[in-house]
């Protein structure tokens, strides 16, 4: 039961990994691990370290993995009594603040079986299966005879497929190792594949024979860790919250604004409404004249024997009714 969830939730992080999700997230923490000051990415890198181990026909070397590169620690004779040279591994692994690290055994890659394969997009999600279908085909051995681990390549490219390498190792050798290792008090994590002193982040060990190494210091990293993205998240709602408030409070201004202009609008129309129609009396009022005028002349051309019972002054013309004792000579 207990491996058939483990196998769903590597099915769902591949997919998860596989995914625009996936990618946004390895090039966010990317990105995060480049803003962060270099002592705090050094003491990051620290909390991450493994313990590393080789070996050869005579001696037992170990050495520290940090991001991907080694050092060496010590190497111990294998031809030593057993309890003794165990002692001896605790003894370097505590005076180097290792003890929690987590432990792999590193193959040189010339002695792994490695090839570069194409297969469907689709595939990411479930490669573990897919490999392990591919494997006689795609190798001389059969899934259950081999450990087996991959780097992806290339996501999509020109075919559209993803393009991976392929790491390939036959059990016994493995197993033999492991045997050796577990009496000297080294129980591993994983296996990984070493080139030109950079591990190749593999791990050809299966899930269910990995040690699990409960790392203090990795897990107070991870609590800060997320403690700082719980934090970057709040400043970054904070952030956005704030930009919204302000878009709001911007768009009231505007609102406020354009309403008063409309206003400005409005009384300058009526403004100029008014002084159109003040320029129109005015005109109207030098185009017609005066009535006393008017009637200054009137009473001027007009005889004494003459008066006036009507008089009309229009726009372009002047209406008199009256009577006069020669009216005849008048017209």
């Amino acid at each position: 039961m207990f491996s058939l969830i483990k196998e769903k939730l590597q099915q769902l992080w591949g997919r998860f990994q596989a995914g625009p999700v996936g990618s946004f997230f390895r090039w966010w923490t990317g990105e995060l691990k480049q803003a962060m000051p270099a002592a705090w990415r050094e003491k990051l890198l620290r909390a991450f370290r493994r313990v590393t181990v080789q070996l050869d026909d005579a001696e037992l070397l170990l050495g520290v993995d940090e991001n991907r590169l080694q050092s060496k620690l010590q190497a111990l004779s294998l031809s030593q009594d057993v309890s003794v040279q165990k002692q001896q591994v605790a003894d370097v692994l505590e005076a180097n603040d290792l003890a929690e690290a987590p432990r792999f055994l590193l193959l040189n890659k010339g002695t792994v079986l490695s090839k570069q394969i194409s297969l469907p997009q689709a595939a990411e999600p479930n490669l573990a299966q897919v490999l392990s279908f591919e494997m006689d085909r795609q190798t001389p051995f059969k899934a259950s005879a081999v450990y087996f681990d991959w780097n992806v390549l290339e996501r999509g490219g020109p075919t559209g497929q993803l393009r991976l390498e392929l790491f390939v190792v036959p059990r016994g050798e493995v197993d033999e190792a492991m045997k050796l290792l577990d009496g000297r008090g080294f129980t591993l994590a994983g296996v990984d594949v070493v080139e030109e002193g950079r591990t190749l982040g593999l791990n050809l060990l299966p899930a269910a024979l990995r040690t699990r190494t409960i790392n203090r210091k990795a897990r107070l990293n991870y609590a800060l860790g997320a403690l700082a993205l719980l934090l970057l998240a709040a400043v970054m709602a904070q952030s956005l919250y704030l930009r919204a408030h302000q878009v709001d409070e911007l768009e009231g201004a505007i609102a406020q604004v354009q309403g008063e202009a409309r206003k400005v609008m409005r009384i300058k129309e009526q403004i100029e409404d008014t002084s159109e129609a003040a320029g129109f009396l005015a005109r109207r009022r030098a185009e017609t004249p005066l009535a006393i005028e008017l009637l200054a002349d009137v009473t001027r051309l007009l005889p004494d024997d003459t008066y006036l019972d009507r008089l009309v002054i229009g726009r372009d013309s002047v209406q008199l009714q009256g009577k006069s004792q020669n009216a005849q000579r008048l017209i």
